[in-house]
């Protein structure tokens, strides 16, 4: 009996250490868009390429599933690039965002279920991204944008 318990806890432990090994998230936080690229953030796919030169205050979150977080603030005069990675703005049916818990920094308005009108109450338009990889949720006055995949 205490053998079969000894083995249980064993599996037990094997299986949840798999288990949270496979939604491990991992974090970076960059002041400027160069403290980014030099990390290897762009690179990896983390950060996306093409933000203008302005971008401060990055924050991104990633799993090795491919999912993805981030946020980043611009100076609302160099929107241009950011206009350049998004497409047509998402009008109806919003994708879903399930970011992971312990991203303090991601705002509840933007966890599923979205909603488009209170999404524009607080100055957000949602996007996909030209490439159809990433969904953007943009303040253009403010220059602040959230992405996600």
């Amino acid at each position: 009996m205490t053998s079969g318990c000894v083995r249980a806890g064993i599996l037990s432990g094997l299986l949840l250490t798999t288990c949270c090994a496979a939604v491990e998230t991992k974090t970076g936080v960059y002041a400027t868009l160069e403290e980014a690229r030099a990390a290897g953030a762009i690179e990896q796919g983390w950060v996306p390429d093409g933000l203008p030169a302005s971008t401060t205050d990055l924050r991104e979150a990633h799993r090795s599933g491919g999912q993805r977080w981030g946020v980043f603030a611009f100076q609302p005069a160099d929107g241009d690039p950011v206009r350049a990675l998004v497409g047509t703005e998402i009008t109806a049916n919003p994708p879903q965002c399930d970011p992971p818990g312990r991203l303090e920094w991601w705002p509840r308005i933007l966890r599923s279920p979205l909603d488009l009108a209170q999404l524009h109450s607080t100055g957000l338009r949602l996007y996909r991204s030209r490439d159809d990889r990433l969904t953007y949720a943009v303040n253009w006055p403010q220059g602040r944008a959230f992405y996600w995949k």
